[in-house]
């Protein structure tokens, strides 16, 4: 039972990722490249470029004892974070950058994101014609995979 309620699911979530145009999922993904690259250059104008004003991105951290807290990290501190460049020196010349568009719909996009150091799930919206960075909930990776 289990089994035909998950294929049914994933029947429509890849139709809806297969209707759209070629044109929107290459624009997506070209907002999440946009996104990772410019904070492994420290390109802080194409990280502002690729995020909403009102971007929440968040992650877990340890608080204290054994909790965890979610983190708040907002577009003004990704751009400030990239044009001092953190993710700068962690770029090697042999890492890759995937992005996979799980699904979109209209003007709204869920996206996966797989960084040598970071996995993310990101939230784009589509406002005047550009897509952009709205959510990214993320998870550092250990070990750096290659």
């Amino acid at each position: 039972m289990y089994r035909v309620v998950f294929l049914i699911i994933l029947f429509f979530v890849v139709s809806t990722v297969q209707a759209g145009s070629p044109d929107e999922i290459s624009a997506i993904k070209k907002t999440a490249m946009n996104y990772m690259e410019a904070w492994y250059q420290g390109d802080a104008e194409r990280m502002k470029g690729s995020l909403h004003s009102n971007l929440a991105k968040r992650s877990l951290r340890e608080a204290h004892g054994s909790k965890k807290e979610l983190r708040l990290t907002t577009a003004s501190d990704m751009v400030s974070y990239t044009e001092s460049g953190y993710g700068k020196n962690l770029w090697r010349e042999n890492y890759n950058i995937e992005v996979i568009v799980l699904d979109f719909y209209k003007n709204i996009a869920s996206v996966k994101v797989i960084a040598p150091h970071y996995l993310e799930y990101l939230h784009l919206v589509k406002i005047d014609e550009k897509w952009i960075i709205v959510n990214a909930l993320y998870e550092k990776k250990f070990p750096i995979s290659d």
